[in-house]
């Protein structure tokens, strides 16, 4: 998965924006939490699990979440949740649905043994 540069395609999201250009299909910023599979990578000691945007080309909801999932299965993670909402395009557009760049990982820690879970929880994230 690569990052979201915005050299090129940077041109082609301003004349989107002005309304010079139509995109083929909708533009999803799909928020995903994942479990850190552990033969995949090397991943920082405590971390338990991780929450990334994938920015995907897709024409339904459901389509933008599975291709999000299916990507960060590529790169060792197994999605526990996935939230899609609709965005303005910061890509130029794809003639098949696929996810195009994701976030940096956002590691979210194990408590320490023998200590309570407080706070308020981090499932159910919304994009």
């Amino acid at each position: 998965m690569m990052r979201l540069s915005r050299g090129g395609t940077g041109l082609w999201a301003w004349l989107y924006r002005t309304g010079f250009l139509r995109a083929p299909m909708p533009f999803w910023r799909v928020v995903v939490e994942a479990r850190l599979l552990g033969g995949a990578r090397r991943w920082p000691r405590r971390a338990e699990s991780a929450v990334t945007g994938v920015f995907v080309w897709a024409r339904t909801i459901e389509e933008a979440e599975a291709l999000a999932v299916l990507a960060l299965e590529r790169e060792g993670l197994a999605a526990l949740t996935a939230d899609a909402k609709k965005a303005s395009p910061a890509a130029a557009p794809r003639r098949q649905p696929s996810a195009v760049a994701r976030t940096d990982l956002a590691f979210l820690t194990r408590p320490s043994s023998g200590a309570a879970a407080r706070g308020a929880s981090r499932r159910d994230a919304r994009a």
